[in-house]
């Protein structure tokens, strides 16, 4: 069984080794096995400069893991966030029947793996309900790193408006 471990690593893109090397946070403290699964339901779509991956009020039935380049995300003209390789975006596909809320765009050449929300299910039902606590577990660990994220953004411009004399 090891070498069909060794073998299957090997005929994997590089980026999917990357990942087994050191998960996504989504994926983290999932077994090499459901790790590999997992990323392997993800469909590769590449994009240049300026691309838009994702469109503000699309609806949400599918998440982006990045594996090369990167990605900025707009809202009202606005960049609130430049992410890069081994994030997720939509992570709370499976949970979420709402539309996005901001653009997404590429910063030069970019490479993700979309994963739609039907066969991520299918890959849960198949699996321990154990896995499906640590991905939820993770899902929410991102989620409080981008509120702390929020806080420390809302913070400063409170400072610079406090600041600002002419207000």
């Amino acid at each position: 069984m090891a070498t069909d471990n060794h073998t299957e690593k090997e005929a994997a893109p590089e980026y999917i080794r990357q990942f087994l090397k050191e998960p996504p946070l989504l994926l983290r403290n999932f077994h090499y096995e459901d790790i590999m699964e997992f990323l392997n339901l993800g469909m590769e779509e590449r994009f240049v400069q300026d691309d838009v991956i994702i469109n503000e009020e699309e609806y949400v039935n599918s998440a982006y893991l990045i594996s090369k380049g990167k990605v900025s995300i707009w809202k009202d003209n606005i960049q609130l966030a430049t992410l890069n390789k081994g994030n997720f975006l939509g992570e709370t596909f499976l949970f979420s029947k709402n539309n996005r809320m901001a653009k997404v765009v590429s910063e030069g050449d970019s490479q993700l793996l979309k994963f739609e929300r039907y066969e991520a299910l299918n890959f849960f039902r198949k699996k321990p309900e154990k896995l499906f606590n640590i991905f939820t577990r993770n899902i929410i660990e991102i989620q409080q790193q981008k509120i702390s994220n929020m806080n420390v953004q809302l913070l400063q411009l409170k400072k610079r408006l406090l600041d600002d004399s002419s207000w």
